[in-house]
């Protein structure tokens, strides 16, 4: 802000500004003029660097404990629980089985 009004008070050019200010690029001023003729003081204002902040997820759709649409989900959950300890079972008999059929020959 300081340098467009350098050039509106001084009547300054944006080199002879950029050179007053050591701006290296003047094209850096005209695009900040240029930001500042069409969108107003606001397009000057410092931009957020980086990479966002993760936003926490909410949980809007919990389901209020002791319901019955809390303990449907419960029980869909304890079934899927119960398949995958089984089919966990039934893999490792089958290693063991097939490590006692190698130690026959």
């Amino acid at each position: 802000m300081d340098v467009l009004n350098y050039i509106n008070e001084m009547g300054a050019s944006i080199e002879e500004a950029a050179l007053v200010f050591n701006i290296p690029a003047s094209t850096t001023v005209e695009n900040w003029k240029y930001l500042f003729e069409t969108q107003g003081i606001d397009a000057l204002q410092p931009k957020a660097k980086g990479r966002p902040f993760m936003k926490k997820e909410t949980k809007k759709n919990q389901p209020i404990e002791g319901s019955e649409e809390a303990l449907r989900a419960e029980n869909e959950r304890l079934r899927m629980e119960n398949a995958y300890l089984k089919k966990l079972q039934a893999l490792i008999q089958e290693k063991e089985k097939s490590q006692k059929k190698t130690r026959r020959k």
